[in-house]
């Protein structure tokens, strides 16, 4: 029975193009051109198959047939696979740079119905993580976490399972811990004292080089994760508060953007003293 073979001229030289676009519509190109060549192989393993089968059993008519099935069919997957090679041309230092791909994933987490993603000093923020870009690796910082996936799907699906999971209850202690430390710090062990947020932070970065490691921005997204998470008792029993959490029209202290997009600003914190 005659077997179907994928000929050479089944996938044609391509010239070298640039994707146009964005960094989504380029690897969508690239996912094309990948699933034809990963048919390709298909097909040559299975002519290879057949070889193999034919010279075991000795199918002398067989073989010729076979052996150029083999041959037609590695040269049409070597063709697609040089053809998705050469297609791949996207200026991936540029589209990162420029800023254009930090206003892709925007527009891409707009179409994908996930809110309060927004671009801050060229970091995207989408609570309850900030997404920063290196554009020399390339690659993500997702938290405090280095991430190598960078297709805008990808990492709006991944942003919208990290804002549906809980608060970790470790990490809350953590953080409670360390901004009662600071606390302690600034207000010389004094409790009941309503402290500037902006000096907390210092505290927290008083080591060099620690700013950049941990920006006034990730201090500030700390900080409205455990606000709106409820009432936080460290364990010396002190109460942390926000005093001056107020809506946009406040006019003083940080600003956050939550993830329904509303505006909130912080200008101190407090612990009260163990009841």
């Amino acid at each position: 029975m005659a077997q179907e073979v994928l000929q050479i001229g089944d996938v044609t030289p391509e010239p070298e193009t640039t994707p146009q676009g964005g960094l989504e519509p380029a690897l969508t190109d690239l996912d094309a051109r990948l699933a034809l060549a990963a048919r390709t192989l298909s097909a040559a393993q299975k002519q290879l198959k057949q070889a193999i089968e034919a010279s075991r059993q000795g199918k002398l008519r067989d073989l010729p047939r076979t052996l150029t099935g083999v041959v037609e069919s590695s040269d049409a997957f070597a063709q697609a696979a040089l053809n998705a090679q050469r297609s791949w041309a996207f200026d991936v230092s540029g589209h990162l740079e420029s800023g254009r791909y930090v206003a892709e994933l925007q527009s891409q987490a707009a179409a994908a119905g996930l809110p309060g993603v927004t671009e801050v000093d060229g970091a995207l923020q989408s609570f309850p993580v900030i997404v920063k870009v290196d554009a020399r690796d390339p690659s993500l910082k997702i938290g405090r976490k280095l991430d190598r996936a960078m297709r805008p799907s990808v990492l709006v699906e991944r942003l919208r399972q990290m804002r549906g999971q809980p608060a970790k209850e470790t990490v809350v202690r953590q953080l409670l811990a360390s901004f009662e430390r600071a606390y302690l710090i600034v207000s010389r062990g004094g409790d009941g004292i309503a402290v500037p947020l902006k000096s907390i932070y210092d505290a927290l970065v008083l080591r060099p080089g620690q700013s950049r490691e941990y920006t006034e921005r990730d201090f500030l997204l700390d900080v409205y994760w455990l606000d709106r998470s409820g009432t936080h008792v460290t364990q010396a029993g002190r109460e942390l508060s926000f005093p001056a959490a107020t809506g946009a029209k406040a006019g003083r202290g940080l600003q956050f953007v939550t993830e329904n997009g509303d505006v909130r600003t912080y200008a101190s914190i407090r612990f009260d003293p163990p009841r």
